[in-house]
């Protein structure tokens, strides 16, 4: 209806002035959430950092309209920047409810991170042959790894789960929050493919 017959609003000054200092104070709070859910890695809060964003945005949608709606004297400002805000919501939500799902769906490690964990592997597995049938998925914070590892066929176990170790001890370095699973396989289980160690 605001659009076909708009109308002006009343809005006191007491008021546009305590939705103002929400606004800033939720927007620093926002910002604060979301430092700390992208160092501790959580879905959770930074769908709530989200969410502060969202009644952010909203809210200096609702003051600017109010602001030209006062300035231009043209009442349909207001319903068109609350459609704005409306669409605004739900392009927000949709982006909370797509990175949810993502999580609880185990999503894989962005390409970067995959090509630290190749590094590291490559760099730092001496004496076993090749890496190969590398997989990996995020579920939260923890990122899963998991791999199989060739050795020589004569290599001792001891050897090869110093290997391991090694190589192991080296990504929980370069990724946070790591899960790592090393298959060993004789040289015979060789794909000639993925990481080429020697």
């Amino acid at each position: 209806m605001g659009f076909f017959a708009p109308e002006f609003t009343d809005a006191p000054l007491n008021g546009l002035l305590t939705s103002a200092g929400a606004t800033v104070i939720n927007g620093i709070w926002g910002v604060a959430l979301l430092r700390y859910a992208r160092k501790v890695r959580s879905p959770a809060l930074r769908a709530d950092a989200k969410h502060l964003f969202t009644d952010v945005v909203s809210t200096a949608g609702v003051l600017i309209g109010l602001v030209l709606v006062v300035v231009t004297g043209w009442a349909v400002l207001d319903p068109l920047l609350a459609a704005f805000v409306a669409l605004n919501i739900l392009w927000s939500g949709w982006g909370v409810i797509r990175e949810s799902v993502g999580g609880l769906m185990d999503v894989a490690t962005p390409p970067s991170t995959l090509t630290t964990i190749r590094e590291v592997i490559a760099g730092n597995a001496d004496g076993a042959l090749e890496a190969h049938d590398i997989r990996t998925r995020q579920a939260g914070k923890l990122t899963f790894i998991e791999f199989h590892l060739v050795v020589p066929g004569a290599m001792s176990v001891d050897d090869a789960h110093n290997i391991c170790d090694r190589v192991e001890a080296e990504l929980r370095k370069a990724v946070e929050d790591v899960q790592v699973t090393i298959h060993v396989e004789p040289e015979d289980k060789a794909k000639h493919s993925g990481i080429v160690v020697v």
